[in-house]
């Protein structure tokens, strides 16, 4: 048993710093990587996504989210570009389309998510907001802010220790709070982008306060930096190519980074691979319709926690409503 409570320890530890054990489809719900991208589809974008790991050991391993972003102050400028009739001047419209005053918007939305590992448990909210300003007539800069709150607990019911009076570690957890913490945080991200690029800088506990638990996850007040680009490169009529690239660092730990690289058919179906260097390869897939997005991955890891992180899939939903124009989804 105290060999399982140092697995633990260490995954957890591992999975706070990476802010929960990221989704390899982060590329479907940016917002929750940087905020900046709050709003940036002109209308409201739900998703749901579900993580499942398999392993040797036996004990639940998942990681749950359900999202909704939305833009506010857009009507104007989704009128014009999809009623073009409206305009007989095509050079008058093209002026309206790359007018700032019609780009200008801001963006609002949140996300929950919960994660299981064993006994661990833990749930996360947080609210976003962005403010959207257009610095030419390709390009646009997005503030974005996010506060959060987030409840991390080991639950001890079921679990047995050999010696639960002389075993320090048992009841140094036991007795930290009842192996309970609260936290809330202050995180902002900025972003450039046009309709065929972005890049992005953002943080994770840049401002954090500790409510409760003074011992057990100490590792959560590290500040992570993250960076992240991508594009959209139209290859012919029917196919298109999203590469992507993110990097993180947190003081004390090496940087991690990762890639992607999917290309899609007919705006319809996507196929990719993703590489994290020393630690997974994950095989991408992706359906879109107008209305619903179904995205699927499948990682391989290849670190030495082989026998532990095994077997892992991911699936994500997404939903448009609001969309009135019909505006096409972004293939980043």
């Amino acid at each position: 048993m105290r060999r399982y409570f140092y697995l633990l320890w260490m995954l957890v530890s591992c999975s706070v710093v990476a802010q929960e054990s990221p989704f390899t489809q982060y590329y479907l719900n940016l917002p929750s990587a940087n905020a900046g991208f709050t709003g940036i589809n002109e209308y409201m974008d739900v998703r749901s996504g579900i993580r499942e790991g398999w392993n040797n050991f036996g004990i639940k391993n998942n990681n749950n989210y359900f999202s909704a972003y939305t833009a506010l102050g857009n009507a104007k400028r989704s009128g014009r570009k999809n009623n073009t009739f409206r305009t007989s001047n095509p050079a008058i419209f093209n002026d309206i389309q790359t007018d700032t005053k019609f780009r200008r918007r801001m963006g609002l939305g949140g996300m929950v998510t919960q994660r299981t590992v064993g006994p661990y448990k833990s749930i996360s909210l947080s609210v976003n907001f962005a403010y959207h300003l257009p610095v030419s007539s390709r390009f646009s800069v997005a503030l974005g802010t996010l506060a959060g709150y987030r409840n991390q607990r080991i639950d001890f019911s079921g679990l047995q220790v050999r010696d639960e009076v002389n075993d320090d570690f048992y009841n140094r957890l036991k007795t930290a709070n009842q192996g309970t913490q609260n936290t809330v945080s202050i995180d902002f991200g900025a972003l450039l982008y046009s309709n065929r690029f972005y890049f992005g800088v953002s943080s994770t506990n840049l401002v954090a306060e500790k409510l409760n638990g003074e011992f057990l996850f100490d590792m959560n007040e590290g500040t992570l930096y993250r960076m992240q680009t991508g594009a959209f490169m139209p290859l012919t009529t029917e196919l298109s190519l999203a590469p992507a690239f993110t990097a993180s660092y947190a003081e004390g730990y090496e940087l991690i980074w990762s890639a992607t690289t999917r290309i899609r058919y007919k705006d319809l179906v996507a196929v990719g691979v993703g590489l994290e260097p020393d630690s997974r390869v994950s095989v991408l897939l992706g359906l879109t319709t107008q209305t619903l997005s179904i995205g699927y991955s499948y990682d391989i890891y290849t670190s030495s926690l082989v026998n532990f992180n095994a077997n892992t899939h991911e699936l994500v939903l997404g939903l448009t409503l609001f969309n009135k124009y019909k505006l096409a989804h972004r293939f980043w």
